[in-house]
């Protein structure tokens, strides 16, 4: 069997491989510019390097991984890890100018023409039985399902739905940027010929508002942590941390600001990129509150393993949600220690965390003074903290396991070959 999986994601491992040129000027600048470092010098999409690390302890498949990196000297590097082929072509967004321009004029209208034409070019080559692609919602790789031949199976795995009303509503976009990335999401999942996701809520929205007869698949993201329960000298009180703090960085800091208030003795560490846009934001809410002296930023760390090391320096998680059903920050505390206070994202979401016993504080959504108050209460009661520890490691451990999430993925690409 050979799959062909679409993804975005970087890590360690596979930078060793890669012939990577930016400029130390042209670094600097980009900062400047986006208020990060280049992404392709740091670890992202973790859930697909998980999977990738257990599809290498299988031999009954063959795996493609084709992914874009920024600033790559080649136009393809091609390479084997661990019997898992790689397939990195040059992103035609890597040009410095185009990626400033990109920050500050968001594309309303790119087809990614270039990519195009090379992933095409590599499943030609490849001759897949299936084609699995990770992310409807990244233009950059995801419009390349619409060249697959008919003859394949395609199947779009769902990391979240911007078609959901609720995103447009809650995540920090521009107007016109939603609409483009909306419409190539519709356009993607109306090409798909299987569409991946356990959200009933996406699935619903879906069906209703963009293809009625969609034949789900149930299988999910490998978003599992491995449990470390070792002991790190605790430096801040609360973390909040996110690939992209925009999120709802805003609502962790208004309740740090409200709870600071009975107590000024709490401190706040902020992990994770942002805009310099968005920083002014949350300066404005530090200085309502008189907090700079209690909130730390990190910014965006390099790998996954500094992020966890990181966020091990602190007592408690502060993770309110406005998008997601349940983070992946949410599962990578609990694994890590650290009891949780988030927001109520319904029964499909956040309040599957307490369905069997008490694994998290979850407060309404947006209602920064319940967050507030039940950090005070973490902070005073030990017995509450130590109980929130123990349960959020044993419902990392019974729910979210990535070898069953892989052996689902070669099951479910059995089962549509059969179709």
């Amino acid at each position: 069997m050979k799959i062909v999986w679409l993804c975005s994601f970087s890590n360690s491992k596979v930078r060793d491989h890669l012939e990577i040129g930016i400029p130390k000027i042209i670094r600097w600048m980009y900062k400047i510019a986006t208020g990060h470092a280049p992404f392709n010098t740091m670890d992202f999409g973790v859930w697909n390097t998980n999977a990738i690390r257990e599809f290498e302890k299988y031999d009954e498949l063959e795996l493609h991984v084709i992914s874009s990196c920024s600033f790559l000297k080649k136009r393809l590097q091609e390479f084997e890890i661990n019997g898992i082929h790689y397939h990195f072509y040059r992103d035609e967004k890597s040009e410095f100018l185009k990626m400033v321009c990109k920050q500050f004029f968001k594309p309303t209208n790119d087809e990614y023409k270039q990519n195009r034409r090379i992933i095409k070019k590599l499943i030609r080559q490849i001759q897949p039985d299936v084609v699995h692609m990770i992310g409807a919602e990244n233009p950059q790789y995801s419009l390349a399902l619409l060249d697959v031949p008919h003859c394949i199976p395609t199947i779009v795995q769902l990391q979240t739905l911007l078609n959901d009303p609720e995103f447009k509503d809650n995540f920090p976009i521009g107007r016109a940027n939603y609409q483009y990335l909306s419409s190539v999401e519709r356009k993607v999942l109306l090409r798909a010929d299987y569409i991946g996701t356990e959200a009933q809520k996406f699935i619903n929205i879906i069906i209703e508002r963009i293809k009625p007869n969609a034949k789900f698949l149930s299988i999910s993201i490998a978003v599992g942590e491995k449990i470390n329960t070792s002991i790190q000298k605790k430096t801040f009180d609360f973390v909040y941390f996110a690939s992209d703090i925009s999120k709802s960085c805003d609502i962790a800091v208004e309740a740090f600001g409200l709870a600071y208030k009975k107590n000024s003795s709490i401190t706040l560490d902020i992990v994770g990129g942002y805009t310099l846009e968005y920083k002014k934001q949350i300066d404005e809410i530090i200085d309502k509150y008189g907090i700079a002296n209690a909130v730390t930023f990190e910014g965006h760390l390099a790998t996954h393993e500094d992020v966890l090391f990181q966020i091990r320096k602190s007592r408690f998680a502060l993770l309110p949600l406005k998008i997601d059903l349940t983070s992946g920050t949410v599962r990578e505390a609990m694994s890590n220690g650290l009891p949780v206070i988030t927001t109520d994202t319904g029964a499909l979401g956040t309040q599957q965390l307490n369905k069997d016993y008490q694994s998290a504080l979850i407060s309404p959504k947006n209602d920064c003074q319940d967050i507030a108050n039940k950090m005070l209460i973490l902070l005073n009661d030990p017995i509450l903290s130590e109980s929130l520890r123990l349960n959020g490691y044993r419902l990392q451990q019974e729910r979210y396991n990535n070898e069953v999430v892989v052996r689902k993925y070669i099951e479910t690409y059995k089962l549509v070959l059969c179709k």
